[in-house]
């Protein structure tokens, strides 16, 4: 098959909430691509899912996946400790791999899909739907263009309310839970893609039961500074607060698929700006354009970002005595 003249023929791994909501979006696709199988580590999920979503092929396991001639790229919807290990089963069986955030548990396993990729010639992506969502898009532009001058200060939270349960995925370690691996990768994600790596960072936070269940990064970019903070216990505002020396941009609720940005000059005077509002299928399009133009990696989401935020999460985990049962 050759996707840059044929249709790219997606399959998906898993068939939980986030595999389902990418099946649903992926229909929003405008240019020539198929969802064609589903996998699953039981034969009853994998059927359920495929009549659900009108898939026609499901697959009892993710290997019998990767041995489907009929599917040229995966969507790895598993929780995170199985994204090396299912990225890895896709990459050698020869196929392109868009993987859920956060792309591993650490910036080592990150090390094993860059390696697997490059060797079987594959393209490799990180599902950060955040950086293809039309709100936080525009709104980098805008920043990137000097809508309020220098940056100086930016606040973005991702903090909500999740049941008190150790069996809760984001309260498990088993399942790579955590506030920051989950949530708080938006916002030092968003901050990493308009000022780079930080200079300096900080971090404090709380942890329950071996997993962070609240952490606060300060990090600094010389004379501009960010409070990122995400956490389990509470509902934050959500909201992404970027000041600069001639005015504030705020990319509303919830920022990372937000389709309204409001913009505040000098004078407090505001201005609305209204964009689509976000979609899984956005990732979804840029992993089909760069398969037709032969790329192996996305320009706008490239394999160097992905591992070095998970290796600043690794020194953040650290810091807060988070590691998970693999790193054992």
């Amino acid at each position: 098959m050759d996707p840059q003249h044929t249709p790219i023929r997606w399959g998906i791994a898993a068939t939980g909430k986030i595999a389902g909501q990418f099946a649903n979006a992926f229909s929003e696709l405008d240019d020539q691509s198929q969802l064609v199988a589903v996998g699953s580590r039981r034969a009853d999920t994998a059927q359920q899912f495929a009549e659900t979503h009108a898939i026609p092929t499901a697959h009892a396991s993710y290997q019998a996946l990767a041995d489907d001639p009929n599917v040229d790229v995966v969507y790895i919807a598993s929780l995170q400790p199985g994204h090396v290990g299912d990225a890895l089963t896709f990459l050698n069986a020869g196929k392109h791999v868009l993987v859920e955030k956060p792309m591993a548990l650490s910036a080592a396993e990150v090390d094993q899909m860059i390696d697997a990729a490059q060797r079987h010639d594959r393209f490799l992506m990180e599902a950060m739907w955040m950086r293809f969502n039309p709100g936080p898009v525009e709104a980098v532009r805008m920043l990137n263009e000097g809508a309020i001058g220098p940056l100086r200060n930016l606040a973005i939270d991702f903090t909500i309310s999740v049941p008190d349960d150790p069996r809760h995925r984001l309260r498990s370690l088993d399942h790579g839970g955590g506030a920051l691996l989950d949530l708080g990768i938006y916002p030092l994600t968003l901050a990493w893609w308009l000022l780079g790596e930080p200079t300096t960072m900080t971090v404090d936070g709380t942890v329950e039961r071996g997993v962070d269940t609240q952490c606060t990064i300060n990090a600094r970019w010389g004379d501009t500074t960010a409070t990122l903070t995400a956490g389990l216990n509470s509902t934050g505002p959500l909201s992404a607060r970027i000041e600069g020396d001639q005015g504030v941009l705020t990319i509303e609720v919830p920022f990372h698929s937000a389709s309204q940005i409001t913009l505040t000059g000098p004078d407090d005077d505001q201005q609305r700006i209204d964009t689509a509002p976000g979609s899984l299928h956005f990732q979804a399009a840029e992993v089909n354009r760069c398969l037709r133009a032969g790329e192996r990696q996305s320009s706008r989401n490239p394999w160097a970002t992905s591992r070095a935020i998970l290796a600043a999460c690794d020194t953040i985990r650290a810091e807060l005595g988070v590691r998970y049962p693999t790193e054992r």
